[in-house]
């Protein structure tokens, strides 16, 4: 199973539909930062499953949520964008949440700047903006998951 973690698009639209047409994943997670162009692009890519949350530069979206936990191929991932849990200063409130919830992985956004560690058991996982020429990729095979960086060349 194939994943595209997309976070801080700021309305790059082009750059979105050449990755996902290049890509082909089977899901694309957005973790907020213009929700609006995960929707967009939900219409325009209907065979691929979209999973939106907002982030801060989504105070007027009312349609999706902060946080989604979705299950997929028996993994059970939280996707929010991060601001929310102090992201930019200290990991351990989001880490608190991840706990709470028993979930594998967290993808999230916010900071702009990539991050892929793994504490307790949870695998962490921001890919970095893709205003800033990057996304991320994640593999599921048998429970296992490979994050990997992306840069749009």
């Amino acid at each position: 199973m194939k994943l595209l973690i997309i976070t801080d698009s700021h309305g790059n639209m082009v750059k979105i539909y050449d990755i996902i047409t290049q890509e082909n994943p089977d899901i694309v997670i957005w973790t907020g930062d213009h929700s609006w162009d995960g929707e967009e692009c939900s219409y325009a890519f209907p065979n691929i499953k979209f999973y939106i949350v907002r982030g801060n530069c989504d105070v007027f979206d009312r349609k999706f949520n902060d946080n989604e936990i979705v299950e997929i191929n028996e993994v059970k991932i939280l996707i929010t964008h991060g601001h929310l849990y102090n992201v930019k200063r200290e990991m351990h409130t989001l880490e608190t949440i991840a706990e709470k919830y028993k979930v594998n992985a967290v993808c999230f956004g916010h900071t702009h700047i990539p991050y892929c560690e793994e504490k307790n058991g949870i695998k962490y996982f921001n890919p970095g903006a893709l205003k800033d020429n990057r996304y991320g990729v994640l593999t599921i095979k048998d429970k296992e998951l490979t994050f990997n960086y992306k840069d749009i060349k």
